[in-house]
């Protein structure tokens, strides 16, 4: 099958912009629009709901998360009307197992995405006992979906042994798309000076931000912003309120967070879990400077890992800074402008390569078995083929 044919259903439970898992496919999507077919994004939204999407409830613990019900009719409604040669899900998700379940039914080739170290998650968040059963659990979900896909993608080599693990037969090592306003607006010069310092991301313990809060209380000759959302807000909005060289923003859209890339130096991603860091990829994009933690999956791809500033054993999260701070100020133009070159032959090599998955996965549907529909199914093929009488 030739790529300009192709239809691809993107099916994600992440809400759009909101996270890394939204905005990684709400990019992808973006860049294949014009080069397949058709490729459409079914994701929840607050500013701009989805027709698929229905009843949603806040997330324990995190209220600006919210889990959505999709509506299956129009999902099914959505699948049978397009027609996908492909159905894209990221893992465990209500969404997600909902567009599988489609898809078995109208054997329509499945490819999931692992992109989530989930066992790291759920040892930060419960007790030891719960993580053992919820990761247990998510296993088991991983492995059902793994075994009835005809493709697998990851974005890291860590992850690459984990979907193994969790019973990936052939997992795709594929990179991260780079949305078109970090990618096509020419990047602002580096200032001489490093005295800006950003935090773009959720609040959440994973992304260990009061390292962060940390480094604004230590350094007040320079510049602390932070953008983004999440259960610890209160806790930045205190800080800020303490601190005159922090501000704190809230969340921005995606225009916004380009802004405030260009506006700054260097941003940190320090992270104790992080299966990836997009953002960090994006400041690489606008020829900025990042600071990361070992835990970042990105420090994996070695072309990108020699643009970051990756702290080493036993240096805390200042003198990482203070090491750039040291660097003469075309020592750091340079390694931010070939941060940016390395941003943009990642964007072009993982929609390369998630053409060639794509195409891969669509070849395999007649391999899969056939599966007779649903009446809910057999309904609307009836309705759709219908024809008014004369």
């Amino acid at each position: 099958m030739k790529t300009k044919d192709l239809r691809v259903l993107f099916v994600v439970d992440a809400m759009k912009g909101r996270n890394g898992v939204g905005a990684y496919f709400q990019d992808l999507v973006a860049h294949l629009d014009g080069v397949v077919d058709r490729a459409e994004l079914v994701s929840p939204s607050l500013e701009d709901p989805h027709p698929c999407q229905g009843l949603s409830m806040p997330i324990p613990g995190d209220p600006t998360q919210r889990l959505f019900l999709p509506k299956m009719r129009e999902l099914t409604a959505l699948v049978w009307e397009m027609k996908p040669h492909v159905i894209v899900i990221p893992g465990p998700g209500i969404f997600s197992l909902g567009a599988f379940w489609v898809a078995r039914k109208l054997g329509i080739p499945v490819c999931v995405t692992f992109q989530t170290d989930y066992d790291s998650l759920v040892r930060l968040y419960w007790g030891p006992r719960l993580a053992r059963l919820a990761g247990g659990l998510l296993n088991w979900v991983n492995r059902t979906l793994f075994q009835g896909s005809s493709a697998v993608a990851t974005i890291c080599e860590s992850l690459i042994a984990d979907a193994r693990a969790a019973g990936a037969r052939h997992p795709q090592l594929v990179g991260t798309p780079l949305g078109p306003e970090f990618v096509e607006r020419p990047p602002l010069p580096l200032a001489e000076e490093l005295d800006s310092v950003l935090y773009v991301g959720r609040l959440a313990a994973e992304k260990n931000i009061e390292r962060f809060l940390a480094l604004a209380a230590q350094r007040p000759d320079c510049q602390f912003t932070v953008a983004g959302d999440g259960p610890l807000r209160e806790k930045v909005e205190e800080q800020a309120r303490r601190l005159p060289n922090l501000t704190f923003l809230g969340w921005c859209s995606r225009a916004q967070v380009v802004e405030q890339l260009d506006a700054a130096q260097v941003l940190v991603l320090p992270s104790v879990v992080e299966a990836f860091g997009t953002v960090a990829l994006e400041a690489m994009a606008r020829q900025r400077l990042v600071i990361t933690t070992p835990a970042c999956g990105i420090n994996q791809w070695p072309e990108l890992a020699r643009g970051l500033a990756i702290m080493e054993e036993g240096e805390s999260l200042g003198d990482t800074l203070a090491r750039l701070q040291a660097q003469s100020p075309a020592q750091r133009r340079e390694r931010a402008e070939q941060a940016r070159h390395a941003a943009l032959t990642m964007n072009q090599r993982a929609m390369d390569t998630w053409l060639q998955v794509l195409g891969h996965c669509a070849r395999q549907a007649p391999l899969l078995p056939k599966r007779w529909p649903s009446p809910t199914l057999a309904l609307l093929r009836r309705l759709s083929t219908a024809r008014p009488e004369l």
